[in-house]
């Protein structure tokens, strides 16, 4: 398994909090996927973030009207888990580890 931080862009807050039982929607989350995803064509220092969760699954990409990045569909036969990375993120930042 891979498992990634993605950041929540705002059309994807509402649906991101039903799927984690929140009341808001974190500022990040970890995705865990089955196979591993691809940064090809990604901007260094770039972030990527959910964009849009589907039926089907999720869309990322580059949030903030950025299209630098290209769009991926990731299914949910691919994702082992998806949870709330906010906490996680901000030690990270912070220099916590």
């Amino acid at each position: 398994m891979q498992e990634y931080m993605l950041k929540v862009s705002k059309s994807a807050e509402k649906d991101v909090a039903r799927y984690l039982a929140l009341d808001a929607a974190p500022s990040h989350i970890r995705l865990s996927t089955l196979a591993p995803l691809s940064n090809w064509g990604y901007p260094p220092e770039s972030q990527a973030a959910v964009l849009k969760i589907l039926e089907h699954g999720l869309v990322m990409g580059q949030d903030g009207g950025k299209d630098e990045a290209p769009h991926d569909f990731v299914p949910w036969q691919n994702i082992a888990y998806l949870s709330d990375g906010s906490g996680l993120f901000r030690e990270m930042g912070s220099g916590k580890r």
